[in-house]
């Protein structure tokens, strides 16, 4: 690790991915809450909805491994802040569509920029953290997510209902362009400046086979797929459950909807140091995550109450709980793997299994539009989104051996040295 990696240092990378991921929630996230609007002025029905809302993931699965690949090759700073400036665009661009064809190029767009996201945090937490705080790193900066996505019903709501919903998107699109400046100007790669100052970089070959056929990794991608479908349910058909399905008014959904993207906020940061303190109490590195993540799915499954209560005190009372546990799902998952992948390779393993994971993004919102129009009812589509973080589990607990690090891959990566950065 490089001497001028500070304690102080580390806690202004966290602060920065934060807020970084504060906009990323609150660009992906808003479509979601905008939905019931756009579907009445564009007379569309749900499962045109529903591939609106799934355009996002084309893009994101088809850069999130070429993202991934690109931040281990160029360095973090530059890859995450031209993506931050994409997505910010095209975010804002959601405002000026005419039509459903509008709206998924758009789409499509933010889901290209925000491909490279997630990658290059995990790739900044394992080349800046050890072991014992990375649970709490990783756990804080996505905190960030769950706070936009708490963030964005009310914010959204209310520029909805003041000026329109054409007006929240270049609102919201322009404003995230903002953090872009904190990024070129609060961020400075340290690992980045070490290779220009010696002239070379290390460029590695991935091992895909050897990555495509460890039972680890394997496991690890299911678990994050079925979380993922889950996630993407949540974000882009709750909304319009809660409005369509439950007659809730945008103002009463976005507080349920804050209040559970909250709560997963303010706990992730505490699981995640919770995990760690588990290791520093004496707990092998599988036991303290395994235990805490097996526990948040088991919870998360409990949406499947919320289709069939009757009573909206109570399936509010799950729906915000299993939003929340999913939530905190996602950072231990990334904890994880941070923990079993090479520093080296962790941009480009996270980005190709955020990518497998990001499929379950793609089917969501179609799925759940289909069911709906067939059953006319959310029943079926919360009950396949709970029983798949059940699997989940089952995956974690039987298929994932014990959680180590997997040094096959690095023996097997390729590194030249004397690379000229200019050729790569």
């Amino acid at each position: 690790m490089d001497p001028k990696n500070t304690k102080k240092y580390r806690y202004g990378i966290v602060a920065l991915l934060t807020s970084g991921n504060f906009i990323n929630a609150v660009d992906r996230a808003s479509l979601a809450v905008a939905a019931p609007f756009i579907i009445k002025d564009f007379q569309l029905d749900t499962v045109s909805m529903g591939v609106a809302l799934s355009a996002f993931f084309w893009a994101y699965v088809a850069f999130n491994t070429p993202a991934g690949n690109l931040a281990d090759r160029f360095g973090t700073k530059r890859v995450l802040g031209w993506s931050a400036a994409i997505w910010s665009v095209f975010s804002a661009i959601t405002g000026l569509a005419q039509n459903l064809t509008h709206i998924v190029l758009a789409r499509i767009g933010v889901g290209l920029g925000e491909a490279a996201s997630i990658p290059c945090n995990a790739k900044i937490i394992a080349s800046n953290f050890p072991a014992n705080e990375r649970g709490l790193a990783i756990g804080t900066y996505l905190s960030g997510i769950r706070l936009g996505n708490a963030a964005t019903p009310i914010l959204m709501a209310f520029l909805i209902q003041a000026w329109g919903w054409r007006s929240a998107f270049i609102i919201t699109g322009l404003t995230s362009l903002s953090w872009c400046i904190l990024w070129y100007f609060g961020f400075k790669d340290l690992s980045d400046v070490k290779n220009k100052a010696a002239g070379s970089i290390e460029k590695v070959k991935i091992p895909w086979k050897v990555i495509c056929t460890n039972r680890a990794l394997f496991g690890i991608t299911v678990v994050k797929f079925t979380q993922d479908y889950l996630m993407w349910m949540f974000m882009t058909w709750v909304p319009g459950y809660l409005i369509m399905g439950r007659g809730f008014s945008v103002v009463t959904m976005g507080f349920y909807m804050s209040m559970a993207y909250a709560i997963a906020g303010i706990s992730q940061p505490l699981v995640g140091l919770f995990s760690d303190w588990l290791i520093k109490r004496g707990w092998s590195l599988n036991r303290s995550r395994k235990s805490v993540l097996v526990t948040l799915q088991i919870l998360a499954s409990t949406i499947i109450v919320t289709g069939y209560a009757d009573d909206v005190g109570i399936a509010m009372f799950f729906l915000v709980l299993a939003i929340s546990a999913e939530s905190v799902c996602s950072a231990v998952t990334w904890t994880i793997l941070s923990d079993v992948v090479p520093g080296k390779l962790v941009g480009s393993v996270g980005g190709l299994i955020n990518s497998i994971g990001a499929i379950g993004g793609i089917l969501a919102p179609i799925v759940t539009g289909v069911i709906v129009k067939v059953t006319g009812s959310f029943q079926l589509a919360l009950t396949i989104g709970g029983c798949g973080m059940l699997v989940a589990a089952a995956f974690l607990l039987f298929v994932v051996p014990s959680l180590r690090l997997l040094e096959e891959l690095d023996s097997k990566a390729v590194q030249p040295v004397g690379t000229d950065i200019s050729a790569l």
